[in-house]
């Protein structure tokens, strides 16, 4: 199959999600939230939205809020927190301008960041950290620590699937797919985070606008998935919390990192 067929059969599937998904007749939209908590076995008592007849269509229910006492944001000044549920696919320093993708593939941060070689100096020798959301994984994303959101570009791209079969398969996949780069300034210390969109995954919803954030508040959100990744800049010292592993979970507010300004 061509690459042309491909491309027009991933946007018409893509579009076909999409209106599904914002369907507000009562007993489609019913019968997909139904299906969806069996199949994945969501425990709907973290929402304060118990019930399929609360949602406005499927998207709601896939963007839901959570009960703010079943995520406890870490308070430590120093303390870098997971900015979403979800599962670690990699972490660690950046090295000759290259992060690791998955076992045995790397990636280029200068394009991640797309082609900013300003933001690229910054960050080589710094750290990162890729988190991977399931579709049954609270879908919102909150600022790993507190600062002002310098700026938000979004950066058009591919729509290719993130999981672990993809990422094995796909070289650069980051850097391919369509992604939001949202910078973070504070004294402290900076950092970078970006939302990366994926199949039937592309439209998102974030905070654009200049202002101060703390730790914790939501940027924004993936209205149908997909994989945030973090980056620390080279002047910030990151000590990873023993939890902090390949292929374990993290949720929003769990402390993953101590931050220290190198001197």
């Amino acid at each position: 199959m061509s690459n042309l067929i491909q491309s027009f059969l991933g946007n018409a599937l893509q579009k076909m999600v999409l209106k599904v998904s914002l369907l507000e007749a009562g007993i489609i939209k019913n019968l997909l939230i139904q299906l969806f908590i069996k199949n994945y076995q969501i425990d709907m008592s973290d929402y304060p939205r118990m019930s399929c007849h609360e949602y406005k269509h499927f998207n709601d229910f896939f963007t839901r809020e959570i009960h703010s006492n079943k995520r406890v944001i870490d308070a430590s000044e120093n303390g870098l927190i997971s900015p979403v549920d979800g599962k670690v696919i990699e972490f660690g320093r950046i090295d000759e301008g290259k992060l690791i993708q998955i076992k045995g593939m790397e990636y280029e941060l200068f394009g991640l960041l797309d082609n900013n070689e300003m933001l690229a100096r910054n960050y080589e020798k710094g750290a990162f950290i890729s988190i991977y959301l399931a579709p049954f994984n609270y879908h919102r994303v909150h600022a790993p620590l507190k600062g002002r959101l310098k700026q938000a570009t979004m950066v058009p791209g591919e729509m290719n699937r993130v999981d672990l079969k993809a990422l094995s398969d796909i070289e650069n996949l980051y850097t391919k797919n369509q992604r939001l780069i949202a910078e973070f300034n504070d004294s402290r210390s900076d950092c970078i985070l970006i939302m990366i969109a994926a199949r039937n995954v592309a439209s998102m919803t974030y905070k654009n606008q200049i202002k101060d954030f703390s730790k914790g508040d939501e940027v924004g959100r993936f209205n149908l998935g997909s994989t945030v990744v973090v980056l620390l800049p080279n002047d910030i010292e990151t000590k990873w919390n023993q939890r902090v592993s390949s292929g374990n979970d993290v949720k929003v507010g769990e402390k993953i990192a101590l931050l220290s300004k190198i001197k």
